[in-house]
C-alpha cells in the first residue's frame, strides 16, 4: 500500500499539474491572442457564456463562434491573470484583467473536472 502511495505522488499528481498547466496557458493564450479555436479545445459540450451581460447557454461550437466574433470586434491589447482559486477538487476558477483598444474587461472562468479532464463550463467576459 504504501508504494502505491509513493508511486500516486511521484508520478501521478505531476502529470496532473502538468495537464492542468496545458490548460490555463491555453486559456491565457486564447484570450490574450483573441483565438477562440484555443479557447474551445476545452469547452464543456455546453457551457454558459456571458459577453457584456449577455448571457446564454451554448453548444462548443456556438460559443466557439459568439466568442469569436467578440474577439473579431475587440483588439485585445493587455492581458493579466489576477487570480486561480481551487473551489474544491472538481471546481476552480480563472479571473483575468483584459483589455482592448476600446474598454477594459474583467474575465471570469469556471473549469469543471469531468472524468479526470477539466474543462471549462463558464466564461464570462464584464
Amino acid at each position: 500500500m504504501n508504494l502505491l502511495k509513493v508511486f500516486i505522488i511521484m508520478v501521478i499528481m505531476p502529470l496532473q499539474s502538468f495537464v492542468e498547466g496545458n490548460i490555463h496557458a491555453d486559456i491565457y493564450n486564447g484570450l490574450k491572442n483573441g483565438n477562440s479555436k484555443t479557447l474551445s479545445k476545452h469547452f464543456a459540450s455546453t457551457l454558459s457564456l456571458s459577453i457584456n451581460k449577455e448571457e446564454s447557454v451554448y453548444s462548443k461550437f456556438q460559443a466557439e463562434l459568439v466568442l469569436n466574433d467578440f474577439f473579431r470586434a475587440n483588439k485585445i491589447t493587455e492581458l493579466k491573470h489576477l487570480q486561480k482559486v481551487a473551489g474544491n477538487s472538481s471546481n476552480k476558477y480563472l479571473i483575468y484583467s483584459l483589455k482592448t483598444i476600446k474598454k477594459s474587461y474583467r474575465v471570469f472562468v469556471k473549469l469543471i473536472d469531468i472524468k479526470g479532464d477539466f474543462t471549462i463550463s463558464e466564461l464570462r467576459i464584464e
